[in-house]
């Protein structure tokens, strides 16, 4: 049956526009081991278009361009192990916003950081339980 999406996509994914987006590219692979699924690229060789996998969602990327200036956001993602994301992020160039940490009533352990184009990065593991009201 045809479906109205790629197979394997959600149906919301976030997109960023970066002043250099392929370093942007090479910051996911390497600190959330994003897979490419498409790429299109301008004639002058800068991302027209990419779609990356991490984990069970995908975020597109495209550089800027006098048309669509680049813009920063911020991101929540879930991994396995968040001190050891946050390490990495940091190794790779990232700026610390706030240290990995678990507040009082927050079920999740979660640190935070800027990478290379601005981008408020939360990231974060569920350590406790969740109670649903």
């Amino acid at each position: 049956m045809k479906t109205f999406k790629p197979e394997n996509y959600n149906s919301l994914s976030p997109y960023l526009i970066a002043d250099d987006a392929q370093k942007l590219v090479d910051l996911l692979k390497a600190v959330f081991g994003a897979t490419e699924l498409r790429r299109f690229d301008h004639q002058n060789g800068t991302i027209a278009h990419i779609e990356l996998k991490l984990d069970d969602s995908v975020i597109m990327i495209s550089n800027s361009t006098d048309t669509y200036p680049a813009n920063q956001t911020m991101l929540h993602f879930y991994v396995p192990d968040v001190f050891k994301t946050f390490k990495l992020a940091v190794e790779k160039g990232c700026t610390i916003i706030e240290e990995p940490v678990n507040k009082l009533g927050d079920p999740d352990t979660r640190g935070s950081f800027y990478d290379c184009a601005g981008n408020y990065w939360s990231v974060s593991t569920q350590t406790n339980e969740v109670k649903i009201l």
